[in-house]
């Protein structure tokens, strides 16, 4: 999801969700590259059992193996549900012809406090981090 309205240097939302739980696994801020989707995988769980669902963006072959990867607007229903509540609460996520934002740092700390506050994720201001619970093994710190 494109973030911010600068012409020169929009800011692109990576973010990947548990399916089942609703909760925030990892995000990243950058460019629509695959330079962005490196800052992502390291944060995504890549066990045999789990199961990634994009849509036909190149970069995602780029972090996800094959036979964990599942392509096509079906299965992202979801993300995109949130993508538009995302909007709705802050007008700085709006489409171009609406609202943007020209700093990043604020860009960041508006999705930090919606994802708190109306998403469910915490965060730990003292450290830093974004912690992420997660069902399949312990919780997740993202690095902000």
């Amino acid at each position: 999801m494109e973030l911010c309205g600068l012409k020169k240097q929009p800011i692109w939302l990576w973010w990947a969700i548990d399916r089942t739980s609703h909760q925030i696994v990892g995000f990243a801020l950058g460019e629509r590259g695959t330079k962005t989707a490196k800052v992502l995988q390291p944060q995504l769980p890549m066990d045999a059992h789990i199961h990634y669902c994009t849509d036909a963006h190149r970069p995602y072959k780029a972090i996800i193996k094959a036979e964990q990867h599942t392509v096509g607007k079906a299965h992202t229903h979801h993300i995109e549900s949130l993508n538009n509540k995302l909007r709705w609460y802050l007008a700085r996520l709006g489409r171009k012809t609406h609202a943007y934002s020209k700093s990043a740092t604020a860009l960041l700390h508006s999705l930090l406090f919606v994802w708190q506050r109306k998403f469910g994720a915490s965060l730990k201001l003292q450290t830093g981090y974004l912690l992420s619970k997660r069902l399949w093994d312990h919780d997740i710190q993202i690095p902000i």
